[in-house]
């Protein structure tokens, strides 16, 4: 005899038939199990909209910054007192310069993806800004060629880590259906950070007889991290890597904070959330890992495309901001350029 509860079965219940009938399979039961009713939601000092708001600034924040970057160079590369510091460097030592911190953001993203599974999403991108912190300070106080490149590969290195995390952050931890406006601003605001950095390097030229023309436009970076490295404790961790790693009450009590204040864990939307996430991560366990060869192939989920529409505009974005210090990098070299 059926029951009528039995005809509206969640995507949770179909995946748990799937591994009842295996004793061995506990490495998937273990994830599925039901929190303990007793368990009350532990309410943060932010709650809905408050919260989802916080992350989006602080996410918005860190994209400003990844903007930011790119063009920070090109707007103190012409400077007298950038030259003079580094005894006017060639056009190839400037290159290097300029070009390595693309190579430091490589590196980065390879880390990050070696590493965000262990640490998480806000582990990570904490890191990443200590890292960038650390490169800040070195191109800051730099003095010579040498350390100046040093500071931009370290830089680099923490920006591309951040530029990895902050997406899928922000990303598991809003609705679906807010994804595609928030990929919206994060594309503009990575926008707005190059001219920010140009108007930044015309406001300190005034002084360009000085090294503070060129060393507070790098130093501004930090601005940026302070921000992020304050918010960053008050804010939850990603509830889908949570779920990931047999944290499920800590994911449901995220839910039910992104819900709004006062929400219970036993609300039918954060219960909802809940079921889709376990199921989610009981299918990826039952796929098993990825290989490589998966990702460069089309198949059924397009895989291929997928990628090649995601990777494809990060990889322009760095495009007219290389043209434009390669452009003042060869001008540099008969005429220092100076801002009136």
């Amino acid at each position: 005899m059926t029951l009528p509860d039995q005809k509206k079965q969640s995507p949770l219940a179909k995946l748990n038939g799937l591994f009842a009938s295996s004793a061995s399979s506990s490495r998937y039961t273990h994830l599925s199990d039901l929190e303990d009713p007793s368990v009350s939601q532990k309410n943060g000092p932010l709650t809905g909209s408050t919260l989802r708001g916080s992350i989006a600034a602080v996410c918005g924040t860190a994209f400003l910054l990844f903007g930011y970057d790119q063009g920070v160079l090109g707007a103190i590369i012409g400077l007298p007192s950038f030259r003079t510091q580094f005894d006017n460097p060639s056009a190839n030592i400037e290159g290097i310069i300029a070009g390595i911190y693309d190579i430091g953001c490589f590196i980065g993203a390879i880390v990050a993806f070696l590493t965000a599974d262990h640490y998480g999403r806000k582990g990570s991108i904490m890191r990443g800004c200590w890292i960038m912190v650390v490169g800040t300070i070195l191109q800051t106080s730099a003095t010579e060629s040498v350390q100046l490149i040093i500071g931009r590969i370290v830089t680099g290195i923490g920006n591309g880590i951040n530029t990895v995390n902050v997406p899928v952050w922000q990303a598991e931890s809003f609705k679906s259906h807010n994804r595609g406006a928030l990929l919206i601003v994060q594309s503009a605001l990575i926008a707005f950070g190059h001219p920010l950095s140009t108007f930044m390097g015309l406001a300190s030229s005034q002084a360009h007889r000085s090294s503070f023309a060129w060393r507070w436009p790098i130093a501004f970076q930090g601005v940026f991290l302070i921000v992020i490295l304050v918010a960053l404790p008050f804010l939850p961790e990603s509830p889908r890597w949570l779920a990931q790693n047999d944290k499920i009450e800590e994911a449901v009590e995220v839910f039910a904070r992104l819900e709004g204040k006062g929400v219970s864990i036993e609300h039918p939307s954060v219960t909802h959330q809940r079921d889709e996430v376990k199921a989610s991560v009981q299918q990826e366990l039952l796929l098993g890992s990825a290989s490589w060869g998966e990702v460069f192939t089309e198949g059924k989920s397009r895989n291929i495309s997928r990628v090649l529409l995601g990777a494809g505009p990060y990889m322009y974005v760095p495009l007219p901001h290389t043209l434009a210090d390669r452009t003042l990098i060869f001008a540099s070299q008969d005429e220092p350029v100076v801002w009136h």
